[in-house]
């Protein structure tokens, strides 16, 4: 009996459906919840709550969950959330069949990444993504609106940050002040600046006293035995003591005019509102030996440039041993006959500590740093044998990541191919002149898929090769550890200091003026001999800290 258009039909329904016979029931799927770091809570759902939600949903529907992640980064820029990259590797590894997240814009708030997702999709790697305040079907259409979903997961990002900018120069452009109050002042409700009360007249009569001659040094003074107070964030006072440096800031500061400096902005307080100055333009000029309006205008340019100098060496690094907070770093310059020199120093602003205001020199990080290396504390054979583990561990993590890179490649390379081939099939089966230009341009894609599939696998054939990391001689690896103090010392830039720092060294703890200790990065954690404990802040505490006073 000869077959049928009908029986051809069902024969190929039947194949399809073997190729299909997999459900979203048999899949694996992994919850990834992210929390952006400058989302409110009342912004955006918190971890624990997209956790517990999507694995109510996955109960629901009889999802099999195989793994969570979680992520507190933001997600409006590409390539810095690591677990958010791991998943992805995952995925094309064949770890994870599926995504469930609480909605899109947990996974995406930028192009990038959004295109990434709805290409592995289109492959087949991401076989399903479900969303528990979102319906997604993975259809033309249904990938057309994840797309929209992402295009406006990116616009509220976009305009978050232009609202906030916008938002910024609009209060500014009102007179209001957007970052902690200045010494004298405190803020209102509307953000405008008010006398505050002994403080206002404390800070006048140190503009008063340096236009009586006084010194920095005796200004100081008067102000600490009149018992200058600061206000805390939660509105109770505390004694503040006051040194010269903060006094010679608060003397060049021209909002103490009227004149409010902010970025590229200059507001004139007493034009906006019922500002009350301290000193007069006049007075201003004499106490900073001002001639001239240019003068003045470069005190001003020259000041807001010193406001917006950022102190980058060790930022975060450097602990306050007395609240185990991380202290601000900044810059403080210095005029001398030799030219202008910058200070690096480091802060306690913690308003509840008893530390607070205090600093310390960068000088006195460094000159521990420099004294810790000298010691040579990884120049021992142990040291040399925990370097060569340490280096085969990192070598075959990066020989497995690698291999299975080029795994995944390669099967699209091979998907690719097929759909070449498949296209090139119907091409010639073509009839029509119509149809066959659409087949063309879909040629053109699919080769140009394969020729990028074929640059990946030399891209992960590379990463293979570079995996093989070699391993320093005994002598060599002594050498470089016995120098790395007068490596360090004979740096200049301090990106470069930075960053060799960093590398050796997680964080510094301060008492006084001292370093009292210190917690090495890994591996170096390791490859020092001389440690004794594990206390701190998560790592090694170091023999004999080295304090250096000023």
């Amino acid at each position: 009996m000869s077959l049928t258009p009908n029986d051809l039909l069902e024969a190929l329904k039947t194949i399809n459906q073997s190729k299909t016979a997999s459900t979203p029931k048999e899949y694996r799927y992994v919850v990834y919840a992210r929390k952006s770091t400058d989302d409110s809570d009342k912004q955006v759902r918190s971890l624990a709550d997209q956790i517990i939600e999507c694995e109510e949903f996955a109960k629901q529907h009889g999802l099999k969950v195989v793994d969570k992640i979680q992520e507190s980064e933001s997600a409006k820029e590409p390539d810095i959330r690591p677990k958010f990259r791991e998943m992805v590797e995952r995925l094309k590894a064949g770890k994870y069949d599926g995504v469930i997240a609480w909605h899109p814009d947990r996974l995406a708030r930028n192009m990038k990444d959004a295109g990434e997702l709805i290409d592995l999709v289109d492959k087949r790697i991401i076989k399903d993504l479900k969303f528990v305040s979102f319906t997604f079907e993975n259809t033309t259409s249904g990938k057309m609106l994840l797309g929209i979903t992402f295009v406006l997961s990116k616009q509220y990002s976009d305009n978050l940050s232009d609202n906030v900018s916008r938002g910024n120069k609009r209060s500014i452009e009102e007179g209001k002040y957007i970052n902690r109050s200045k010494h004298g002042y405190f803020k209102d409700s509307e953000q405008f600046l008010r006398p505050d009360g002994d403080n206002f007249l404390l800070i006048k009569k140190a503009f008063t006293l340096r236009l009586e001659g006084k010194t920095l040094d005796e200004i100081a003074v008067n102000l600490n035995e009149r018992g200058y107070m600061r206000v805390r964030k939660d509105g109770s006072r505390r004694v503040y003591e006051m040194d010269k440096q903060t006094v010679a800031k608060i003397l060049k500061d021209p909002i103490y005019t009227g004149v409010l400096l902010y970025g590229k902005n200059q507001v004139n307080l007493m034009e906006r509102y019922d500002f009350q100055s301290m000193v007069t333009v006049d007075e201003f000029m004499r106490i900073n030996e001002i001639a001239n309006n240019k003068q003045y205008l470069n005190l001003f340019k020259s000041y807001r440039k010193a406001e917006s100098v950022k102190a980058d060496l060790m930022r975060g690094m450097v602990i306050c041993g007395d609240c185990d907070e991380p202290m601000s770093a900044g810059i403080t310059s210095k005029k001398s006959k030799a030219g202008v020199t910058n200070y690096f120093y480091y802060r306690c602003e913690n308003d509840e500590c008893e530390r607070y205001g205090k600093s310390v020199r960068a000088k006195v990080v460094m000159d521990y740093i420099y004294k810790y290396l000298e010691g040579k504390p990884f120049s021992s054979e142990m040291s040399y044998k925990h370097y060569v583990e340490e280096m085969k561990r990192v070598s075959a993590l990066k020989q497995s990541e690698a291999r299975s890179y080029l795994a995944s490649v390669q099967t699209s390379k091979t998907a690719s191919e097929m759909r070449l081939g498949r296209i090139k099939d119907l091409l010639l089966s073509a009839n029509e002149e119509s149809i066959k230009q659409t087949f063309m341009a879909d040629l053109k894609l699919a080769e140009a898929d394969v020729k990028a599939a074929e640059k990946n696998i030399e891209k992960a054939k590379a990463l293979l090769e570079s995996g093989k990391e070699p391993i320093c001689a005994y002598s060599e690896f002594l050498e470089l550890m016995e120098n790395m103090a007068t490596i360090l010392r004979s740096m200049k830039n301090m990106s470069d200091i930075d960053f060799i720092v960093k590398k050796i060294f997680l964080n510094f703890t301060i008492q006084g003026k001292n370093v009292v200790g210190a917690t090495l990065n890994h591996p170096f954690n390791l490859l020092d001999t001389s440690k004794v404990s594990n206390s701190g802040h998560g790592g090694t505490r170091t023999l004999n800290p080295y304090g250096t006073r000023f």
